[in-house]
């Protein structure tokens, strides 16, 4: 492959990702750049399908195809031609035809792991779910760096398709894979929590509230799965110690609008806890 279609097919490949960073004016302007190329060479296949792309990020549908069109005259084999118009045909909502091109490209590209988490995303939409989970965990394995969008994109097929294990499953590999990652932790928790797992689910956010900066938030979740744990007791402790950890906070923290409506959240739920217990043990922070 000659190195400027390697450019091209790169700008297709990182197509998925780039209109998140890509200002408005920055597509315009590249638009402009490629508009002057292929006025001096319409033959310049990989200035069109670079400028279909770029339209397509634009969200000038239209143009894209125009551009995607006349490059597939010059070059119709091209691997950045069919990743582009795939991308495309997500862009109209036309899953069966996305899915066919991802298809091609992926039969040519097994192991392009942005083109197998796009045919993940249209399959889940397309209802096929385990061979949507599939290509995600493809896509993981050839991951050089944590992306946090694939592991739960994949758990919530994995819950949906097998059950919350499978989910906590796939999860923990991400954690063993990366190391200590919040949102892998939390999302796990949440799962332990389906499946009535309260120990497990407190085990994990324990791992959380260690690490955190602000604790405060995490201890309020904690009390919440004590109480629903049947162990109120415990969820008083959980409670006073948070009332105790926001009102040793300075002036200005202790008076802001998130933290004055979690102290007064978590004062009712002691105060309801208290109410229905004898326990006169438990130190009274909520007054």
């Amino acid at each position: 492959m000659k190195a400027s279609l390697v450019i091209a097919l790169g700008l297709a490949l990182g197509a998925a990702t780039a209109g998140r960073v890509l200002a408005h004016e920055d597509l315009l302007a590249r638009i402009s750049l490629l508009t002057a190329q292929i006025s001096t060479n319409r033959d310049n296949v990989e200035a069109l399908i670079q400028r279909g792309d770029t339209y397509r990020l634009h969200g000038s549908l239209k143009e894209s195809q125009g551009d995607y069109a006349a490059a597939a005259k010059l070059a119709p084999n091209s691997a950045a031609l069919l990743f582009g118009r795939a991308q495309l045909s997500v862009a109209l909502g036309e899953d069966a035809a996305a899915r066919t091109a991802f298809d091609e490209f992926i039969s040519r590209f097994p192991t392009n792991r942005a083109a197998l988490f796009c045919r993940a995303r249209v399959l889940t939409r397309l209802g096929e779910r385990r061979s949507a989970i599939v290509d995600y965990s493809r896509g993981i394995a050839l991951l050089d760096s944590l992306s946090l969008e694939e592991f739960l994109e994949r758990a919530s097929l994995q819950a949906a398709e097998s059950g919350a294990d499978e989910a906590i499953k796939g999860l923990d590999e991400g954690l063993a894979r990366w190391g200590w990652v919040v949102a892998f932790q939390q999302v796990a928790m949440d799962y332990e929590l389906k499946r009535q797992r309260p120990d497990q689910a407190l085990a994990r956010l324990e791992t959380i509230i260690a690490r955190a900066n602000r604790k405060e938030t995490w201890l309020a979740r904690k009390g919440e799965i004590l109480v629903a744990a049947g162990k109120p007791r415990e969820a008083q402790v959980a409670f006073s110690t948070i009332l105790e950890a926001i009102d040793a906070l300075p002036p200005r923290m202790r008076g802001s609008p998130g933290m004055v409506q979690l102290r007064g959240k978590v004062a009712g739920s002691l105060a309801a806890l208290r109410a229905g217990s004898d326990d006169s043990q438990v130190p009274s922070r909520a007054r």
